[in-house]
């Protein structure tokens, strides 16, 4: 049980870690009008775009608490699922976060516009996919889970 918490946990943030700065740099770089990181913090800020300092860590705080739970989510869903196709299993996971949470949460309270461009949502479908994936390996790879065949 503790195993699969630590597990997931850290795997989740080591995912959340990469996803978020792959995110920030898309949006920096004016690639993605939206990023993964601001959309978390607007669960507390209520909007996107450029945020200050303090919204910044509010955001990445936000986005690595869930990450990690997300990480816990998995490794629990791998434990009882088994690990067979375990990075299918953790990016079809994150699929239905995605579509969760852009499909109905979001645009409920605000952090996604109106109209995004298709290639900003297909790229958080991307960022949610990597993240599920990367975490599931990670879980199956540092835990005493057995890769099935």
């Amino acid at each position: 049980m503790f195993d699969r918490i630590t597990t997931g946990a850290l795997s989740g943030l080591a995912a959340g870690i990469l996803m978020g700065l792959i995110s920030m740099t898309l949006f920096r770089m004016q690639i993605c009008k939206l990023c993964i990181i601001a959309i978390g913090g607007g669960i507390f800020t209520g909007q996107l775009g450029d945020l200050h300092i303090y919204g910044l860590i509010i955001a990445w705080l936000v986005h690595l608490a869930l990450s990690s739970t997300f990480g816990i989510l998995i490794a629990t869903m791998l434990d009882y699922l088994g690990t067979d196709y375990y990075m299918l299993k953790g990016a079809a996971l994150l699929i239905l976060i995605y579509l969760a949470n852009i499909g109905i949460i979001a645009p409920l309270r605000g952090t996604i516009p109106d109209s995004p461009e298709f290639f900003d949502l297909f790229l958080i479908l991307l960022y949610h996919i990597f993240f599920g994936a990367l975490t599931s390996f990670l879980v199956v790879k540092y835990s005493n889970l057995k890769i099935e065949q």
